[in-house]
């Protein structure tokens, strides 16, 4: 008898504190969890080299949230694997429209410019990341592989001073 009153007192004690977390999932919770899952699906068809599903659900996260960045900016890095670079520089200018402080989504837009041979465009671009953050790009990211297609690539501190350095000096 004194077990089953346990039993049943934990029981009451665990469904109130189950309908407690339900009540503070408010709308507004619920809809940042959904935005947060749509990215996250977005990132592993990315990793799966599934470019047009990302960019679809990208897209779909962008439609629930147009106010943050983040949908723009991994919407526009899925445009640079699909080498569709004047859709990812509108991504990345309207990510850093929504947070000018985003060093990657400069870094980025750089690459989509220089794939475009819009060097005097990129190396502002580049310029602008490093001064935001110095250890943007650096490593082996993809960064690299879309800057030259080689195994050990620089990093996109040297790619600016190529481009300093290659570019007319009253051009720049």
């Amino acid at each position: 008898m004194i077990t089953t009153l346990r039993f049943i007192a934990l029981a009451v004690v665990l469904s109130l504190c189950l309908g407690c977390n339900k009540q503070d999932d408010s709308p507004i919770d619920r809809e940042e969890k959904v935005y947060r899952a749509i990215l996250l699906d977005g990132n592993r068809f990315i990793k799966k080299e599934k470019y047009q599903e990302a960019a679809a659900l990208f897209s779909e996260a962008i439609s629930k949230k147009p106010d943050k960045f983040e949908g723009y900016l991994n919407r526009g890095i899925v445009y640079l694997y699909l080498k569709r670079y004047d859709q990812a520089i509108v991504d990345f200018t309207e990510a850093i429209r929504k947070d000018q402080t985003l060093a990657i989504a400069y870094a980025n837009r750089g690459i989509a410019y220089d794939q475009l041979k819009k060097q005097r465009q990129a190396l502002s671009d580049y310029q602008k990341a490093i001064a935001l953050d110095p250890e943007v790009g650096k490593g082996p990211g993809f960064m690299e592989r879309f800057l030259h297609n080689k195994p050990k690539m620089p990093d996109v501190r040297d790619r600016a001073e190529f481009l300093e350095n290659t570019l007319e000096p009253n051009a720049k």
